[in-house]
């Protein structure tokens, strides 16, 4: 394979929650010559992809977890904030001491963005602002719920926070157009915006049996299962979980942790709903075995979050090859997904009868879900081809102007040669 990069050529790829797919573009970008540093929180309770150095990497590929001086408060908001700002100063200091061409961050709440853009600027390294979320969106509608005004102000001083640093930015990835539209009427430039969907690494989610030896060993063998797993936040509804277990007769593993997954566990024992699981997250290398083991693979959002969220968990259900049952707004950028790839039903975040109808629909015909289940990881082989997604990357750091002139004979191959 003929490399991209000159091997001088620098990257780091930061991460807050070491998410599969960014760690699996580091390692793409590696794999093309390029020195490739990847870095995330390790502190930071969520589930995680490959972010640690592993055999078979490619040599230029590097990897950390970053920490700071106490676990992390992630319910105490105020606590919260200090420490993702000692965070920031963490990671900004590692961008300094790995001196790269380019970073791209990513996942990352605003205050990171800011130190870590400084970083850059001292060093005369380009920084990319990878959107996954609008921070300041969620940020004013979370504190809102605790006080009105509060949320407003807190809003508006992020919004303003979130806009100059996009504005600041060397170039900008946003997961949908949507992202495109909102930050457009914030006056950021749209040509400074590209399109990149988020994506599951293929390779690391195979498609497997559903009596395979771990769905064996945690999971009821004669019994229909509807699995959710990942994180359960503030925008994810616990209750929906409760009400497929009250009126279905199916066996519902959550497979997460913190205060919902908490609430769940309770709330089942309380009911005496003795067909709900709740189990910790499942390591990265036990995912595929854990996705295949369901009949159904469920995912919810609360419509509020749909404007500033796409739920990365229906990208891996769909490389599992399972059919999907999902409470998602209509116009976020999942509920699509599933619908173009014809891999599930989708249903509005507060019509539990419609989840019902969803629900009883997929469990009373098994080749529909099969066939649903083909469907999504077919949608996934298609859509989710690292070589494709590395070419944007690449087009991204040329139109930084992050790429050095090189001597004759040592310029870097165009992308599509790779």
């Amino acid at each position: 394979m003929n490399e991209t990069f000159d091997p001088s050529f620098k990257i780091v790829f930061h991460d807050y929650g070491g998410h599969a797919f960014t760690a699996h573009i580091a390692r793409e970008m590696a794999r093309r010559g390029a020195r490739t540093h990847y870095m995330s929180f390790g502190s930071f309770a969520t589930p995680k992809g490959k972010v640690e150095g592993r055999g078979g990497d490619p040599d230029q590929f590097s990897a950390e977890e970053l920490s700071i001086s106490a676990p992390f408060d992630k319910d105490n908001l105020v606590r919260r904030r200090q420490q993702q700002i000692e965070y920031a100063r963490v990671a900004a200091a590692k961008v300094l001491e790995q001196r790269p061409d380019i970073v791209f961050s990513s996942n990352s709440p605003l205050e990171v963005q800011q130190h870590l853009m400084r970083a850059c600027r001292s060093i005369g390294a380009k920084f990319v602002f990878w959107v996954q979320d609008i921070h300041s969106e969620a940020i004013g509608q979370i504190l809102g719920r605790k006080n009105a005004m509060l949320g407003r102000m807190a809003g508006a001083y992020y919004r303003a926070l979130e806009r100059r640093l996009l504005k600041q930015s060397d170039g900008i990835i946003v997961i949908s157009e949507a992202f495109r539209d909102l930050l457009g009427s914030w006056g950021v430039n749209s040509s400074d915006m590209t399109v990149i969907e988020n994506w599951a690494p293929l390779e690391d989610i195979p498609v497997l049996p559903r009596e395979n030896d771990w769905a064996l060993e945690h999971m009821r063998k004669d019994r229909v299962r509807i699995v959710y797993s990942g994180t359960m936040a503030r925008k994810h509804n616990p209750d929906m979980l409760l009400h497929l277990a009250r009126n279905l007769d199916v066996d519902v593993h959550l497979f997460s942790q913190g205060v919902n997954a908490d609430y769940v566990k309770r709330s089942a024992a309380e009911q005496g709903l003795d067909n709900v699981f709740v189990q910790g997250w499942v390591p990265v290398d036990d995912l595929p075995s854990m996705l295949a083991g369901a009949d159904i693979l469920y995912a919810v959002i609360e419509k509020e979050a749909g404007v500033f969220s796409v739920p990365s968990k229906v990208l891996s259900y769909l490389a599992s090859g399972r059919p999907i049952l999902a409470s998602i707004p209509a116009d976020n950028l999942s509920s699509r997904k599933i619908a173009n790839a014809e891999a599930g039903l989708v249903s509005e975040p507060d019509d539990v009868e419609a989840l019902l109808a969803d629900a009883r629909t997929l469990l009373a015909d098994p080749e529909r879900r099969r066939q649903m289940g083909l469907d999504g990881r077919r949608y996934a082989e298609t859509e989710f081809d690292i070589g494709a997604i590395g070419d944007r990357f690449v087009t991204i750091i040329e139109e930084t102007g992050a790429l050095p002139s090189q001597p004759a004979g040592m310029q870097k191959q165009a992308a599509l040669s790779a």
